[in-house]
């Protein structure tokens, strides 16, 4: 079985591909009306994600950063304890999924 591992070049290149037909300047506002939504008085039942834009803007804007910080902690677990690798993985809360593309890659799958 010939499996391709997430890396953080692959999150990239799927990611642009979401953002492919999508104005630069419509990716821009989603952004910046997502972050004024988490930093200021956004009534907690009012919609943060309205539309594909604003669920593309916020996947291109944090889950690479997010990859990254988790793929950081468990290279330091992988090489911590490099004997040891998870039989499941659950990912409670992880948005984007961008810490499952992160285990996959440490483990393979």
């Amino acid at each position: 079985m010939n499996v391709t591992l997430p890396t953080a070049q692959s999150l990239r290149a799927a990611l642009a591909g979401l953002l492919d037909g999508l104005p630069p300047k419509q990716a821009a506002q989603a952004v910046d009306r997502l972050i004024a939504s988490y930093r200021g008085e956004t009534p907690t039942n009012a919609p943060i994600l309205r539309d594909r834009s604003d669920v593309v803007a916020y996947a291109a804007y944090r889950m690479p950063a997010t990859f990254e910080a988790v793929r950081s902690a468990l290279d330091a677990l992988v090489e911590a304890a490099p004997d040891w690798a998870p039989a499941t993985h659950t990912d409670v809360g992880g948005g984007t999924g961008a810490a499952s593309w992160a285990v996959a890659g440490a483990w393979g799958g």
